[in-house]
């Protein structure tokens, strides 16, 4: 057996061995630390000389029953390969031994009678068998024998000079002598040779590597292998087993794993009982820990946690004091007893309070232990709570609440830590928080709730759509009264009114506007707070669209105010501001530098909230993929469950973006999501309807499109809050009569919104202007679509922008101008391709001058009759013309396409349609098709396309 990292011991003993065979015998005394590959390296030595032919008697000192005597010997004779007379006899000594035990002499010595009568005949045994052939005697652990086995290895080692007999002792010299006697008189005798087994030097970590069947590829590894390991073979081979065992092996980390972690605790259980406290003591203090801290939760001297602490270093574990990788540490604290790891914890807490550590420090203490009754344990969570939460750790926070609030008994106490719990389990997830609610709500209501406390508890209840419970909690507040100093409590909830009214404008019962209407709060005081300023600007934003003054106040708010829980409302509403001000860029900045700080203070709530603002900046500026991609992030990090009523508003992003990008399966997935009926009461129920319109006609549903956006009408009507800033539901439902066929409704309503726009250049003007080209007369569309794509550039409304230069460059095509039309027609499309978006069907018609295109395909199915064939814009727009007799390359100059896109629209379509041929494509669209000539895209040829009824 070959054992690379010890191959110098065995080296040594195997010289002994030769000596022991020509009639010299001796002691071998092999001491290490655990884990330092002692017990290998005896069991490779004893297979060694059992292959010479000696006698091999073995025993594990840890394995004899340590109060019975002679318990190693008996393992060494009645195991060994005696002669029977020879065993007969060692048997009938050893159980005098034993029978005689309950009358010997104090706990440690041996009866004189013993070591009289007994002890010659038993090594005189060994002796006779060592004068026949060399015998090796191995005792591991031979720290934990029995005093009479040790008295009798002294009685045979004694006459081992001219003997042919080798003793080899095992010792961990992690463990305290139990008998220094033992060690000095054998250790002094000249046929003794010492063997110490220290941890393997950053060679030795090489070697051992190099000899595994896969070592070279862990080369590289040897000073994280060396580092982690503190050379001790144990460790070693555990870290080799995960690291081959890991989907890394050819990674250039080093990960402990499960083969380490029993190792580790392997190493603790075969230590002394000092020594394994010790090491749970110091993992659960911490790496600042101290010795007198240590030695005070052990109820030790500093002596014995010195000497601990060096065994563990010698073991491989510590280096400076401390664990040599955070998975040595989690191993021991796994290692304990639920139960007497709490009593530790416990103990650990009193000492450092008693040596006047901080509040956070004996948090992390308190959370995991017994329960501890004394007066300073709640107060120290609580104040570890604040801390916690004004560090943003808001897990500790939420820990320490959790543990305060079983711990506390007064009624007024508790339930300002269920507050507490509420503000902070929020910021990670408001569906968890929410158990908290019914009682606190109840307490408010009945006016034994701090009132600061209430008016929080007003937004959560706003949150999750509980609108007239949060009415009742303020008249509550209101009734009761507070403790509220200077005018502080009637501004707050002046301003949770007006918020309840803001956010809820359908439910809440309370006016919208201040008394004062816009105009008596358009000049903001230093005395007002974050809170009303915040509302003051949205209202502003809502009333007067982009003025200037909106957003520089919005951007000094967003400046001056600190993010929390309180501000939050300010917050986000001063973006809101931005957005409906039309400061695109700035609001977007704005998300970006708020969504980076919610992340670095863990808080996924914020994150989600802002990324929600962040795709709705996107949709307005035309970014779809970035739409798409916040939007899926606001649903990601937090469920759609944690969102309560604002649900409506990430779906409506995430909705429209798919919509707008031609993925129309993906946004029909996003309509099963929940939304909660509160929703459709506040704006971000209108979003939601908006962008659930355009996906009606985006899919060939203009009836239930228009159902939504008049929807929106009625309920911005309803509020008295018909502002096009919020939802521009005219032009929206102008589109949807064009789908229809529907002019006068169409121009009717767009120019109703022109009118309501006014003079101003508000992007909702722009795509107005260019749904009114829509049915205008063809020489007053380029008038009319110039002054669109003036606005929206200006505005920076890109994906309008593209729609509305789509519109202008077949306008100029329907008046011949081809050049102009192919010019304009590119920059759209790259609009386009930079949006990501895919012009629809009904823009399409909208912009063919009063012709109805075919919305869908239809395909006649046995049983079902037609059935609509999705077909995509484009490959519609493509099937029509080839379907009327155009060439591709005709097909091609006709869309401002290439002629390759033009075969490969053709050839998806032939295959959703079932078809052939060209020909055949007519009938499957149900056209009226009349030659190439009249089939332009204006004219009559146009006007006699029509879809059939089946």
């Amino acid at each position: 057996m070959r054992l690379v990292e010890r191959d110098k011991e065995l080296a040594a003993m195997g010289n002994m061995l030769d000596a022991c065979a020509a009639g010299h015998g001796g002691v071998a005394w092999v001491s290490g630390p655990v884990a330092s590959g002692k017990t290998a390296l005896l069991r490779a030595f004893g297979q060694r000389a059992a292959e010479t032919g000696a006698l091999l008697l073995r025993a594990t000192a840890a394995g004899a029953a340590h109060d019975q005597p002679l318990g190693v010997l008996r393992q060494l004779l009645l195991g060994a390969d005696l002669p029977g007379a020879d065993a007969d006899r060692a048997a009938r000594l050893l159980n005098l031994v034993a029978a005689a035990a309950p009358v010997r002499g104090a706990e440690g010595t041996v009866p004189a009678e013993v070591a009289i009568n007994v002890f010659p005949r038993l090594c005189g045994i060994l002796l006779a068998q060592a004068r026949k052939r060399p015998v090796v005697i191995v005792v591991d652990d031979v720290h934990h024998a029995d005093a009479h086995s040790l008295e009798c290895v002294l009685y045979l080692t004694r006459r081992l000079d001219v003997s042919r007999m080798l003793v080899v002792l095992g010792e961990s010299s992690s463990f305290p002598s139990k008998d220094p006697r033992f060690r000095t008189e054998l250790l002094r005798r000249p046929n003794c040779r010492p063997l110490r087994l220290d941890l393997l030097p950053w060679r030795g970590v090489t070697e051992m590597i190099a000899a595994g069947q896969e070592g070279w590829r862990a080369r590289p590894l040897v000073s994280d292998f060396h580092r982690l390991s503190g050379g001790s073979p144990l460790l070693l081979r555990a870290l080799l087993e995960d690291y081959h065992a890991s989907d890394r092996a050819r990674s250039a980390e080093l990960v402990p794993g499960e083969a380490f972690e029993q190792a580790i605790t392997a190493c603790l259980y075969r230590s002394d009982a000092a020594t394994r406290g010790t090491a749970w003591a110091l993992a659960v203090l911490g790496p600042r820990a101290t010795h007198p801290e240590l030695a005070d939760v052990l109820d030790t001297g500093p002596e014995p946690v010195g000497r601990s602490l060096t065994a563990l270093t010698e073991m491989g574990l510590l280096s400076c004091g401390w664990f040599r990788h955070e998975a040595g540490r989690a191993a021991v604290l796994r290692s304990m007893e639920p139960a007497h790891r709490a009593r530790l914890e416990a103990r650990a807490a009193r000492v450092l309070y008693e040596h006047g550590e901080p509040p956070a420090a004996l948090a992390r203490h308190l959370i995991v232990a017994e329960p501890i009754d004394e007066p300073w344990a709640l107060p120290t969570l609580l104040a570890a709570a604040e801390e916690a939460l004004a560090d943003d750790e808001t897990g500790l926070a939420l820990d320490c609440l959790r543990v305060a609030h079983d711990a506390c008994s007064d009624e007024a106490r508790t339930l300002a830590i269920r507050s507490a719990l509420l503000r902070t389990g929020w910021r990670v997830s408001p569906s968890a928080a929410v158990q908290y609610l019914p009682g606190l709500t109840a307490a408010a209501l009945a006016g034994r709730l701090d009132s600061r406390d209430a008016r929080a508890l007003v937004g959560y209840l706003l949150w999750f759509g509980q609108v007239g419970t949060a009415v009742d909690v303020l008249d509550a507040v209101d009734k009761h009264g507070g403790s509220a100093a200077d005018g502080e409590e009637p501004r707050e909830l002046g301003f949770l009114r007006l918020w309840a009214a803001y956010s809820y404008p359908g439910l809440s019962g309370l006016p919208a506007r201040a008394a004062g209407g816009p105009a008596g709060r358009r000049d903001l005081t230093p005395a007002q707070s974050a809170q009303q300023q915040a509302v003051s600007l949205l209202d502003g934003a809502l009333d007067r669209g982009s003025g200037g003054d909106v957003v520089l106040r919005a951007e000094r708010l967003l400046r001056d105010t600190r993010l929390d829980d309180r501000t939050l409302p300010a917050v986000t509403a001063a973006l809101a501001a931005l957005i409906f001000a039309d400061a695109l860029d700035r609001a977007g900045s704005w998300c970006d530098a708020l969504l980076k700080e919610a992340t670095e203070r863990r808080a996924p709530m914020w994150q989600s909230i802002f990324a929600g603002a962040k795709a709705l900046v996107e949709i307005r500026l035309g970014g779809l993929a970035a739409a798409e991609e916040s939007a899926h992030t606001a649903l990601t990090l937090v469920s759609p469950e944690e969102w309560g009523a604002a649900i409506a508003t990430p779906v409506a992003a995430l909705l429209y973006a798919k919509t707008a990008m031609g993925r129309l399966d993906e946004a029909a997935a996003h309509l099963s999501i929940p939304v909660p009926d509160a929703a459709f009461h506040s704006p971000g129920g209108l979003l939601y309807l908006w962008a659930r319109g355009h996906f009606y006609l985006a899919a060939g549903r203009p009836y239930a499109a228009l159902d939504d956006f008049r929807s929106c009408g009625d309920l911005m009507s309803g509020w008295d809050r018909d502002l096009p800033a919020l939802v521009p539901w005219r032009t929206d439902a102008a589109q949807a009569y064009l789908a229809l066929g529907d002019h006068r409704r169409a121009r009717a309503l767009a120019e109703e919104q022109l009118a309501r726009d006014g003079a101003g250049r508000s992007w909702t003007r722009g795509v107005s202007l260019r749904v009114l080209a829509a049915v205008a007369e063809p020489g007053r569309r380029p008038r009319l679509l110039g002054e669109a794509v003036e606005i929206l550039r200006e505005r920076g409304h890109r994906l309008e922008l593209a729609r509305a230069m789509d519109a202008l460059a077949r306008a100029h095509r329907d008046l011949g101008d081809e050049g102009r039309a192919r010019t304009l027609a590119r920059k759209a499309q790259q609009l386009m391709r930079e949006s990501g978006a895919e012009p629809p069907a009904y823009e399409t018609a909208a912009a063919d001058a009063g012709a109805s295109l075919p919305l869908a395909g239809r395909q006649w199915s046995p049983g079902t009759g037609w059935q609509p064939v999705e077909l995509s814009d484009a490959e519609l727009r493509v099937a029509t013309l080839a379907a009327r007799g155009h060439t591709n390359r005709q097909i091609a100059g006709k869309l401002f396409i290439t002629v390759s896109t033009v075969e490969q629209h053709l050839t998806r379509v032939y295959r959703k349609l079932d078809v052939q041929r060209r020909t055949d494509l007519a009938p499957k669209l149900r056209l009226d098709v009349g030659g190439p000539g009249d089939s332009d895209g204006g004219g009559n040829g146009a006007a006699r396309d029509r879809l059939r009824a089946v």
